[in-house]
């Protein structure tokens, strides 16, 4: 029997679908506006490829979804990552909107922070930035960074932002600007990791899908980061098993 998972995030919309507990899909696309009626017409879609198949939503849109049940994002993130890696642990994931640390056991949530919503500490203010300096989500690379080249002094992204215009007409370099936002989305997470004991950490969300994000993220961190091919599906691919 199919199983779709959605997971209906504040920026991208990620599906898995499974079939007897094997991944067959996955895919994501831009969360849209009109969210039940897009959805309605998705699902129909689905339906189409995969007849038969069980729907189940999380995620900030998810009661926009017309499935048999939606669940708590976090639940369905430590299980999609339990699935995906066999492992225990502590995971860092950073949404478009918030940033969260959850650790989990057998695929179970065991403990779960969040941070305020600020966009300074989400993916959103790298999103902004990229589109400031011309550069797609999907050509960000901060791989081989040893040192952290710019340090920005605002705690806001609105402020923030006027600080990459200033370094913008000072020449730095697209890798710098980058860097120094990751290095700001990082910073405000580094509170939501004092608040628990790991050795290790793993990232998942789309920033996890960014080339070098685990050596750069060890680095601002202090612990050792690691990232998994699916871990921007991990809340998706625990939905369907929901």
């Amino acid at each position: 029997m199919y199983r779709i998972g959605i997971d209906v995030g504040s920026t991208y919309t990620k599906y898995c679908v499974l079939d007897d507990s094997e991944i067959i899909t996955l895919l994501s696309e831009k969360t849209p506006i009109r969210q039940q009626a897009f959805f309605n017409e998705k699902i129909k879609e689905l339906c189409m490829s995969y007849p038969g198949a069980e729907i189940i939503s999380c995620g900030y849109g998810k009661a926009n979804v017309d499935g048999i049940r939606n669940v708590n994002e976090l639940t369905a993130l430590a299980k999609g990552v339990f699935y995906c890696t066999g492992k225990d642990g502590a995971v860092l994931d950073i949404g478009g909107q918030d940033t969260k640390i959850i650790t989990q056991e057998q695929g179970r949530l065991k403990s779960f922070f969040v941070n305020d919503k600020c966009a300074a500490g989400s993916g959103m203010f790298l999103s902004s930035v990229l589109d400031m300096i011309g550069i797609k989500y999907e050509d960000v690379d901060i791989t081989g960074i040893i040192d952290i080249p710019i340090s920005l002094s605002s705690t806001c992204a609105v402020f923030a932002q006027s600080e990459i215009v200033e370094l913008i007409a000072d020449n730095r370099t697209e890798k710098e600007l980058i860097a120094a936002v990751m290095s700001q989305i990082l910073t405000k997470a580094k509170l939501l990791l004092g608040k628990i004991q790991c050795d290790s950490l793993l990232i998942s969300g789309g920033l996890s899908a960014i080339n070098g994000i685990d050596e750069y993220a060890t680095k601002v961190l202090d612990v050792n980061c690691m990232v998994d091919e699916n871990g921007k599906y991990f809340s998706s691919i625990g939905c369907s098993l929901s």
